[in-house]
């Protein structure tokens, strides 16, 4: 199945401008969120200071939000929800990130998954690792997902795009769980829950080195899709580091093999170091 990925240059953190990129991907992609519309940003810590390019930013989130509201049909519900680092606060996080100021600017609700009913979800297959997986009320009653990672590195999986930003859709006491030597086939289960509907990476400031603490680098790019293995793929391949090795220890490679990807949008420059 041949799926579509785009890769848009955006210099700054305009949201007016991510608004304009956003809406165009949702158009070329034709994306209609409808129904209820969760977004999903990574805000695994946030401090304006400490932490400055460990999550989603609030004009990224801001402009998503703008185009969401633009483009969707037969709303019932836009939300934020999310789940920070384990024993961190979301709310805290959320704070420090900048995040209640723009959703209540676009009147919408917020879920912080840490404080919200874990519900029991089935999931199916020969290898997972369990036949039931916890997470949040919201994301089990979701209909269109949208799922706006930090486009960063990872000590063990090497990066953090759209598979590894599903590790905050539980709380602490379920996420907790296989996080260790399993971490990456838990993301791979995690999968079986609830699809994304639409991707938007923030990879206008990637982060290069660590996780928490990473060194800011200038990519200047959106990239979004609406299959998450053909998404990282792309991202893989933007920061020179094999897709075939981060998806086969994801547990997805039977997807990623079956997915074909053609790259559309405004390409970065061929002078720009990747």
């Amino acid at each position: 199945m041949k799926q579509k990925v785009l890769i848009m240059r955006c210099n700054e953190y305009d949201p007016d401008r991510i608004t304009g990129i956003i809406k165009e991907g949702m158009e070329e992609l034709n994306v209609k969120p409808s129904g209820r519309i969760l977004l999903k940003p990574n805000v695994v810590i946030a401090h304006p200071e400490i932490f400055p390019h460990a999550f989603t930013r609030k004009e990224f989130l801001d402009g998503a939000i703008e185009a969401t509201k633009n483009k969707a049909e037969n709303v019932k519900e836009i939300s934020v929800g999310e789940r920070s680092g384990i024993t961190i606060p979301t709310r805290y996080n959320f704070k420090n990130a900048g995040y209640p100021e723009v959703i209540k600017k676009h009147k919408i609700k917020t879920y912080y998954f840490d404080e919200d009913r874990q519900v029991p979800v089935k999931i199916k297959g020969k290898e997972v690792l369990r036949n039931t997986l916890f997470v949040p009320k919201p994301i089990a009653r979701a209909d269109f997902l949208i799922n706006l990672p930090k486009f960063k590195a990872h000590p063990w999986c090497r990066l953090t795009l759209s598979l590894k930003n599903f590790i905050g859709i539980q709380d602490d006491r379920h996420r907790l769980v296989d996080h260790n030597q399993f971490l990456e086939h838990k993301i791979a289960d995690l999968q079986a829950v609830i699809q994304p509907q639409f991707i938007a990476i923030d990879a206008i400031t990637a982060g290069q080195k660590m996780m928490l603490t990473p060194t800011p680098f200038s990519m200047g790019a959106i990239v979004m899709g609406t299959n998450s293995c053909a998404v990282d793929t792309v991202g893989c391949h933007m920061v020179n580091v094999d897709p075939t090795g981060m998806l086969t220890g994801l547990g997805v490679t039977s997807a990623a093999s079956a997915t074909t990807t053609m790259v559309a949008g405004r390409p970065l420059a061929s002078e720009d170091k990747l």
